[in-house]
């Protein structure tokens, strides 16, 4: 089984044309599209890996195809982590300058007119054609791109005003027949930049005019708004949860795997269905998580599904949480009192109370747990960063507990809890059917447990601190880049490319050039596999 790459574990490594192909839609994930193809604009929150960035391109190619009045914009944000220059507003500049050259060149693309009217509204010195407009904003863009280096100056003339912006796309409508221009924007601003979140939700809001949509990915718990945005009134907000009590779990996820599935991976999940159904609940709604175990099962038996969930479910899940505080300094106190939160206090609690359930015959089973509305904004900030790696998930507010006081119900991977059984596999069946979301340890305003954390700031993370975090992350060795190939790693290194940043330093061109017997294909399927795992990194 253990085949590389047998999956797409994200959407950047499909191609358009399989996008339609491979996606699975439940009633939920209808809904969430037909949201992102409304004239109002649309926020979509769900944790990595649960498929935002799929969603989002799923609305796109329809509208593509439903209406040619419409055109969408697929804009990705994913590089934001290595812009550092000395301008208050950079971030808000460079998305502007990223989003206006990823709308001209759709228009290129599309075989659709700029006129030179609108050409100089789209640059300030006076650019007179769409090719002039695209070359100031691709140089823009990539000298902010390559701020990291230097944190130099950037000259900003040619980036127009944003009413001058909203000016042009709507003469861009006229002048085209088009109704609308809709923007979908992936990797909304970095989780741990807030500077960055404010800055894209001002431009979210200021881009709003009759003829442009916008929609974005965002990440639950950890998104900062600022004050001029508020979710409930500035736009649609949809959530991806996935519940694995929902009656069509279990056949929406197995016809996911089933549509990447060999033949041979196919009859063996057929075969061991139980040994699937572990697989599913274990990832807690996940689709990514569950791809990515099943490519790691050695055999579909039960010693191998035990061996794994163990495996994934006790250490490399939590690894993946606690190297966020490595690569963050900032908020390493916060993460790491999370994690031992969770392994030494809530995971212990559901544990024993599932003991005594099952000790007094009572069919009941948790994975819940309940915190204080009152608990310290610490222990609050700690849940929110655990909600981002999805090993927590915040399954509703103001529910209210022992002495009827007010809290939040929080849901742990189920993985995380069967993987301490001595046979996961085995206890699971029983478990997952006597699951209920009445029955959870609490947590009160005042617990012992915040002792250690209720008088660190939240407000840890700064720009200074922030660029010593990307210095560290750049100076890795390209070893911690995991969805990379062997063969690729060691073929980089031959080339002398050893480390993130020299990776990313390099282009396609570079890689022929440097690489032994890698044409361009091959080359610029390596950067680009490279840079998505180099960018995901980078992000958290």
């Amino acid at each position: 089984m253990n085949n590389e790459n047998r999956f797409y574990l994200r959407t950047e490594s499909i191609k358009p044309e399989e996008i339609l192909q491979l996606s699975v839609m439940n009633s939920t994930d209808e809904q969430i599209v037909k949201s992102l193809k409304l004239a109002d604009p649309c926020l979509l929150e769900g944790s990595r890996g649960t498929g935002k960035s799929f969603l989002m391109k799923i609305a796109e190619l329809q509208i593509e195809v439903e209406n040619k009045e419409y055109l969408p914009v697929f804009v990705s944000f994913n590089i934001s982590s290595l812009i550092t220059t000395n301008d208050p507003l950079q971030f808000y500049h460079w998305m502007l300058a990223k989003t206006l050259k990823a709308l001209t060149n759709k228009l290129r693309k599309n075989g659709l007119v700029v006129s030179t009217y609108t050409a100089n509204l789209l640059s300030n010195d006076e650019s007179s054609n769409n090719d002039g407009v695209e070359k100031n904003l691709r140089k823009i863009v990539t000298q902010f791109e390559e701020s990291y280096k230097d944190q130099g100056n950037i000259n900003l003339a040619a980036l127009p005003d944003i009413e001058d912006v909203k000016d042009a796309i709507e003469h861009i409508c006229k002048e085209n027949k088009l109704q609308r221009i809709y923007f979908f924007f992936d990797e909304a601003a970095h989780v741990f930049r807030p500077e960055q979140q404010r800055q894209f939700f001002s431009l979210f809001k200021d881009l709003r005019s009759p003829y442009i949509t916008c929609n974005a990915a965002i990440y639950p718990g950890v998104t900062y708004f600022g004050d001029s945005f508020e979710p409930t009134h500035d736009c649609i907000y949809r959530k991806i949860d996935r519940n694995i009590k929902d009656s069509n779990y279990l056949s929406y996820f197995k016809e996911i795997v089933d549509k990447q599935a060999d033949p041979q991976l196919k009859n063996a999940i057929d075969s061991n269905l139980e040994i699937f159904n572990t697989l599913a609940f274990s990832c807690g709604g996940n689709p990514r998580i569950l791809l990515k175990t099943i490519q790691e099962m050695e055999r579909f038996n039960t010693s191998s599904i035990n061996k794994l969930i163990k495996d994934f479910y006790r250490g490399q899940i939590w690894s993946e949480h606690t190297e966020l505080g490595d690569k963050y300094k900032g908020h390493k106190k916060l993460i790491d009192w999370g994690r031992d939160f969770l392994e030494k206090q809530v995971i212990p609690a559901i544990e024993r109370l599932n003991s005594n359930r099952k000790e007094k015959e009572q069919n009941e089973s948790s994975i819940y747990f309940w915190i204080h509305k009152d608990a310290p904004e610490s222990v609050k900030e700690s849940l929110r960063l655990l909600t981002y790696t999805g090993i927590v998930k915040k399954v509703d507010s103001s529910i209210r507990a022992t002495r009827s006081e007010l809290g939040v119900r929080y849901e742990v991977k189920y993985g995380c809890i069967i993987a301490l059984e001595s046979n996961p596999h085995t206890e699971s069946i029983d478990f997952y059917k006597s699951l209920s979301l009445k029955k959870f340890p609490e947590f009160g305003r005042t617990h012992a447990a915040y002792d250690d954390i209720k008088d660190i700031s939240t407000k840890v993370i700064n720009e200074i601190s922030y660029k010593e975090s990307l210095n560290s992350m750049l100076s890795k060795s390209i070893d911690v880049l995991e969805m990379l190939t062997d063969w690729q790693k060691s073929s980089l290194k031959k080339a002398g490319i050893l480390t993130i940043e020299d990776l990313h330093s390099n282009t396609e061109e570079s890689l022929i050039q440097k690489i032994y017997n890698v044409g361009t294909v091959r080359a610029r399927l390596m950067k680009n596999a490279a840079t998505a795992e180099l960018l995901e990194y980078l992000s958290g």
